[in-house]
């Protein structure tokens, strides 16, 4: 078999396991329904975690470009001096 026809075996399947799942977990919704609710909870607060941790990586971006912009200040005021 090729590899364009490994590909559309693969795409197909892939294809199939999504419709039988996709059933699968529609004709079951009853019994998934709480846990629906759980993972929607646990993704908002993913969501506020990444949000804090967004914050705190633009603080610290912030910081280190400041304690750059510092130290590249003081290294040439120093070879000044040196001149």
């Amino acid at each position: 078999m090729n590899k364009s026809g490994i590909n559309k075996t693969l795409w197909l399947s892939g294809l199939l396991t999504g419709a039988l799942v996709g059933a699968y977990l529609y004709k079951n919704k009853d019994d998934f329904g709480p846990q629906k609710e759980k993972l929607n909870s646990l993704l908002v607060d993913f969501q506020s975690i990444i949000g804090d941790l967004k914050t705190k990586l633009l603080e610290a971006k912030t910081e280190g470009l400041d304690a750059t912009k510092v130290a590249l200040q003081s290294a040439k005021d120093k070879v000044e001096k040196v001149k």
